[in-house]
């Protein structure tokens, strides 16, 4: 008779660096995680690649895990994650050939378009890396991992209040700083991020 797995004793070995308790929970949780992923994307190779970018991102942030919380809750979550942001950056790309469709008349031409939005992208990276690290921290969690602000105040520890104040005013710095390109940031800022 097959034994149930001590998740919470192989979550704590992990953490410590375990490779062994590591491959038993890949090994337990891969195959959920896969039916999971496949049930919402395309193809069976997205739904491997989901799995993979999971578990190697549990290897790089093991120490980050909370043992005492459901391993299974915490890989399906991941994958959601990246199912969303995966989903988000196609619907970019589109708006971004839409966009270059649309505005593609004779006045512009694909190359400066191009150049253009490449420069707003490398602007914008700088003018986020250069606010504030917990502004900069709270930013990047919400545009780039997708989460809420209750999620972002549960994770650093703080109140939503400062998470909704730090966005705020973290939203109000970009503007102020890409004015020139409005109508470009409504376009990519606010689906990039």
């Amino acid at each position: 008779m097959k034994q149930p797995i001590d998740e919470r004793q192989l979550v704590i070995e992990l953490k410590a660096g375990n490779h062994l308790s590591y491959k038993m929970l890949y090994t337990t949780y891969a195959p959920k995680l896969f039916a999971f992923s496949r049930k919402y994307l395309q193809s069976q190779e997205d739904a491997e690649e989901i799995v993979q970018e999971v578990f190697l991102r549990i290897w790089e942030k093991k120490e980050n895990i909370d043992e005492n919380q459901s391993f299974s809750s915490y890989v399906i979550q991941a994958a959601k994650y990246r199912i969303f942001n995966g989903f988000r950056k196609k619907v970019n790309e589109q708006v971004y050939l839409d966009f270059l469709i649309y505005a593609d008349d004779s006045s512009r031409n694909f190359t400066e378009l191009d150049v253009d939005y490449k420069e707003i992208k490398t602007k914008t990276e700088r003018i986020i890396g250069s606010m504030p690290t917990r502004r900069q921290e709270i930013f990047r969690l919400s545009r780039e991992s997708g989460l809420k602000n209750k999620e972002i105040a549960e994770k650093l520890q703080i109140s939503i209040k400062t998470v909704e104040n730090q966005m705020g005013q973290a939203l109000k710095f970009l503007r102020e700083e890409l004015g020139e390109y409005q109508l470009l940031i409504f376009l990519f800022l606010f689906y990039q991020f």
